[in-house]
């Protein structure tokens, strides 16, 4: 595997060999647009193989069938999500690493119905309302670069993180409740990443969260992409204003 610089030439190139691949998320496009994420290939002159990788994602394209694609799969680091993009490449990634790779299912959700009228309603009526403050730079800054829920790695920095992404917390009697923020951000709008401590659900933290976040994006004129890896995610994506847009299958790749 080769780091494949993002010049418009191999963007270009990028763009022609995930053309047809299935879109799950904005990760494909961060890339795309050299706003986040990184792309690997089997030869810089003339590629075969192409990879894109957002954090533990990744999106494979290119000549299935090659020895460069088992080579690829074959050295993926343990955690990897592998993502469905172009048909086989799943198949591949499971016959090659066995029961080490485990397939599950995903909800994807449109924001298309959601309305500003809906989220200011669930803002309005949540008990943690002054518990809600925007995620700025002093709470950031003595998480950064931490193993915390609250992960930012895909930004270069705070300052980036500020001018780009977008994310609110709640304390309840001092601690930290729960977090929304953007895991991904491009054009297009950006990806939701939300969590909620154990402790703190199940009390509405997690709706004043989301609709916080969202209601902020449409004042943007920002897509909030909203995909559920589990029943809770996807009725909270439903009380929010999403439709279920069908699922899709992805797998795990453990150690």
């Amino acid at each position: 595997m080769i780091n494949y610089p993002l010049t418009r030439v191999n963007r270009i190139r990028l763009a022609r060999a995930f053309f047809n691949a299935r879109r799950v998320d904005f990760s494909i496009d961060c890339v795309l647009e050299d706003q986040m994420g990184q792309a690997w290939v089997d030869c810089l002159e003339d590629p075969t193989v192409f990879q894109i990788q957002t954090g533990p994602f990744v999106y494979f394209a290119g000549d299935l069938h090659s020895a460069a694609a088992r080579e690829m799969i074959a050295g993926l680091p343990p955690f990897t999500l592998v993502m469905p993009t172009l048909p086989g490449w799943l198949e591949l990634v499971q016959e090659i690493h066995g029961e080490r790779f485990e397939l599950y299912e995903r909800a994807s959700f449109s924001g298309e119905s959601i309305t500003a009228e809906r989220l200011k309603e669930l803002i309005a009526s949540s008990p943690w309302q002054d518990n809600l403050r925007p995620m700025e730079a002093d709470f950031i800054r003595p998480i950064w670069g931490q193993d915390h829920f609250i992960d930012l790695a895909m930004f270069d920095s705070i300052e980036d993180f500020e001018a780009r992404g977008i994310g609110f917390y709640v304390r309840i009697h001092g601690d930290l409740a729960g977090a929304v923020f953007s895991q991904l951000v491009c054009s297009q709008g950006i990806e939701v990443s939300l969590f909620v401590l154990p402790e703190y659900r199940r009390q509405g933290v997690a709706t004043l969260l989301s609709a916080s976040l969202i209601k902020a994006c449409l004042n943007r004129g920002q897509k909030a992409h909203w995909d559920a890896a589990n029943p809770e995610s996807g009725r909270l994506a439903v009380k929010l204003g999403y439709l279920p847009a069908g699922t899709y299958e992805g797998g795990y790749l453990g150690e």
